[in-house]
C-alpha cells in the first residue's frame, strides 16, 4: 500500500510544477528510484512459534505523459524482492522472491476543486512467467480529493485486488489539514497517517503510521506446494525527507513495527495457517531521481 501513497504524491509534486514551467523536459518527466525496508525480528505466536524477519527491495521507472493541460498518464515499471526468514516455517523452505510490477495511473484535476487518481498494477513472478494464472495479482485503485477550503481536503474512493486464490477491496477515505505552511496532517485509510512538519523549502519531518501488506506465492518444488503466503503489518516511524522539487527526493525512516499477523494456505487457498506476528524495529529509505 505505501507504494500508492508515494507515487500518487510524486504525482501531485510534478503536476504543479507542471502548471508552472510549459517546457516538458524542464520538469523532468522520466524518473527512476529504488526503495527498501528493513523490519527485524519479530516473535511469531499464537499457535506457531520461532521468529520471523521481512526484507524488501524495489527498483522503479516512470514518466509523466500529458494528456491534456490537466490530464496525465503515469507508466510505471518496478522489480520487487521480498527476503521472509521464518525458522519454524513447515511449509516452505524458499525465502526469497522476485515480482515484476506493470502500473498505469491516471491523475486529473479537470474538475473544479477535485483531484482524481485512477491505476491498475499487474505483479508476477519473474520465474513463473508462463504461468500468471497462478503467480499474478491484480490491484487496482480509485482515489479523488476534494477541496472545500484551501487548508482542507477530503479523501474518498476504493482500493483492492484479486489473484492468488484471494480477493479483498477496502474503502479510500479520509482528510488532510495544512493550518499554515510548516504544518500538515493527514489521515488517510487504509494508505497514509502522518503528521508533517516543514523545516524549510527541501526539508521535512514526519511521525507515520507504516501499513505493510505483502502477498505472493512459492514454487512446486516445497513441502507444501505453491502455498499461498500473505504478510500484514503496521509500523510508527520518525521520518525524514528532503525534495528538490522535480529532479530530487530521498526519504529515511526508523521505527518500530507494531506487528500484525500473516497466513499459509495451501495452493487452493484452502487450510490456512493463521498467526500473529510481534514488533520489531524497522529501517528504510527511498531514492527518486528526475531526469
Amino acid at each position: 500500500m505505501k507504494k500508492c501513497a508515494s507515487l500518487l504524491f510524486l504525482c501531485f509534486g510534478l503536476v504543479a510544477s507542471a502548471e508552472e514551467d510549459p517546457s516538458y523536459w524542464s520538469y523532468h518527466p522520466l524518473h527512476v528510484g529504488a526503495n527498501a525496508i528493513r523490519i527485524g525480528r519479530a516473535n511469531v505466536t499464537d499457535g506457531a512459534s520461532g521468529d520471523l524477519y521481512f526484507r524488501k527491495t524495489s527498483v522503479f521507472t516512470d514518466i509523466l505523459v500529458p494528456v491534456s493541460q490537466t490530464s496525465y498518464f503515469f507508466p510505471r515499471v518496478e522489480w520487487n524482492m521480498f527476503s521472509l526468514d521464518w525458522n519454524k516455517n513447515t511449509k516452505f523452505t524458499q525465502n526469497h522472491f522476485h515480482y515484476l510490477q506493470f502500473a498505469l495511473t491516471f491523475y486529473s484535476i479537470g474538475l473544479e476543486n477535485w483531484r482524481w487518481i485512477v491505476r491498475a498494477d499487474y505483479n508476477l513472478d519473474v520465474n513463473h512467467f508462463s504461468d500468471p494464472g497462478r503467480y499474478g495479482l491484480f490491484s487496482g485503485l480509485l482515489w479523488g480529493a476534494y477541496q472545500p477550503h484551501r487548508k482542507w481536503h477530503f479523501h474518498m474512493g476504493a482500493l483492492g485486488y484479486v489473484g492468488m486464490e484471494g480477493d479483498e477491496i477496502w474503502p479510500v477515505i479520509g482528510a488532510d489539514f495544512a493550518p499554515n505552511k510548516k504544518w500538515f496532517f493527514q489521515f488517510l485509510f487504509p494508505l497514509n497517517y502522518s503528521v508533517e512538519y516543514n523545516i524549510s523549502s527541501k526539508w521535512r519531518l514526519a511521525a507515520k503510521v507504516r501499513p505493510l501488506k505483502e502477498r505472493f506465492r512459492t514454487g512446486a518444488k516445497e513441502p507444501q506446494p505453491r502455498s499461498v503466503f500473505s504478510y500484514s503489518t503496521t509500523g510508527a516511524e520518525i521520518n525524514a525527507h528532503y525534495d528538490l522539487p522535480r529532479r530530487l527526493e530521498i526519504e529515511m525512516y526508523a521505527g518500530y513495527n507494531l506487528g500484525g499477523s500473516f497466513y499459509i494456505k495451501n495452493q487452493y487457498g484452502k487450510n490456512g495457517l493463521w498467526t500473529d506476528l510481534g514488533g520489531a524495529p524497522y529501517v528504510g529509505a527511498s531514492l527518486n531521481f528526475g531526469f
